[in-house]
């Protein structure tokens, strides 16, 4: 499972602060896996701005966070406290990992892409239509796509994450004819690695 964490900063917060306390790397927990935290760059992109991909265990790992969140040993982090203090958790949404490719580089420029599916649509649909589109555009590299679990998550429920070497790479991708897709991204967002992002 894949738990997006959608995060903005209180504009009250100098930036510098913000982004120390926002990098989620300081989370070191062996059972999950920082696989994605990226902000939105050049303002190309939906409301918030930021976003953590956490990879875990399932749905048994909410349960565990719970409870951790409710111990004294929580209480005892400063550090933790404090990052809640600095950034806004906008919300929280659960998926399930449909593809997990290569990971994006750290240098590379970030596509999210934010479409729907119906329910009864086969995830193995979803998957080939992603990989004739990734054919179709060599100069993209797929590296997840996810499904929201039920209603656990933003409208319209579907991530597809893509990179790109730079601008001139994502150009041919967003020139591409979309009409009649059925997987047409509703929204569109383009991101860095999160520390790399221009606002």
């Amino acid at each position: 499972m894949i738990y997006i964490e959608f995060i903005d900063r209180d504009r009250h917060t100098p930036m510098e602060i913000f982004r120390y306390y926002a990098d989620q790397s300081a989370w070191t927990d062996p059972e999950d896996g920082l696989v994605g935290m990226f902000g939105r760059t050049m303002r190309l992109g939906p409301y918030p701005a930021y976003l953590a991909f956490w990879k875990c265990k399932g749905m048994a790992r909410m349960d565990e966070w719970e409870a951790y969140f409710r111990s004294d040993a929580y209480l005892e982090h400063q550090s933790e406290l404090a990052t809640l203090q600095a950034i806004h958790l906008v919300r929280g949404g659960c998926y399930d990992t449909l593809v997990e490719g290569p990971a994006a580089a750290p240098d590379s420029l970030i596509c999210i892409e934010y479409f729907g599916a119906p329910a009864a649509t086969a995830d193995e649909t979803i998957v080939a239509h992603m990989r004739a589109r990734q054919a179709a555009c060599p100069r993209a590299t797929l590296s997840f796509v996810l499904r929201r679990i039920g209603r656990l998550g933003p409208d319209p429920g579907c991530l597809a994450v893509w990179s790109f070497a730079d601008y001139e790479a994502l150009e041919p991708f967003q020139r591409a004819d979309l009409d009649g897709d059925p997987f047409a991204p509703v929204e569109t967002g383009v991101y860095r690695w999160f520390g790399r992002d221009i606002l």
